[in-house]
């Protein structure tokens, strides 16, 4: 099977505005050229991810549940606007989280890159011709110990996109 290049995206900040702990689909405004850079990945047959931290989950801000289902709403929406989310994985881990089982530096909480290399594992992917964009320095961490192209969001993430895919 030949290997595909893929998007690992961060979500808060990236996807969408961070305005903190947003596990509410009403809260989830998409950044500028988002839908129309994630359609232009679809178009190219690239395989897009979302990596993210959800440590709202371990500080008892909401729970996986309610985390399912903002991303399975997410998932939706973009599908209508022809853009296929491959898989979703979040981490909801965090050292001072109150919910006592998530309460841990965890392998998949970024820098750390568990969530990727569980990525790499499953799909068939062409690491070379893939990227990471994100906007903390725990994603930039993450990407380079998965030997992955990395760059820090932009104002806009659809010539992002295009000048990514343009360099690797």
């Amino acid at each position: 099977m030949k290997k595909k290049p893929a998007a690992f995206l961060d979500r808060d900040g990236v996807i969408n505005y961070d305005y903190g702990y947003i596990c509410n689909y009403k809260d989830f405004k998409f950044r500028p050229g988002v839908i129309k850079g994630l359609q232009y990945l679809s178009k190219k047959k690239i395989k897009i991810f979302i990596v993210t931290n959800q440590s709202g989950i371990a500080r008892g801000f909401f729970t996986e549940k309610d985390l399912k289902l903002l991303h399975d709403r997410l998932k939706k929406e973009l599908l209508k606007k022809k853009i296929k989310l491959d898989e979703i994985k979040y981490s909801p881990y965090h050292p001072k989280g109150i919910i006592k089982k998530f309460a841990k530096n965890h392998k998949s909480r970024k820098p750390n890159n568990l969530m990727i290399n569980q990525l790499l594992k499953k799909w068939h992917i062409d690491i070379k011709k893939s990227f990471m964009i994100g906007d903390k320095l725990s994603d930039q961490k993450c990407a380079k110990k998965s030997k992955l192209y990395f760059e820090f969001a932009k104002k806009n993430f659809f010539t992002q996109i295009k000048s990514i895919l343009k360099n690797i």
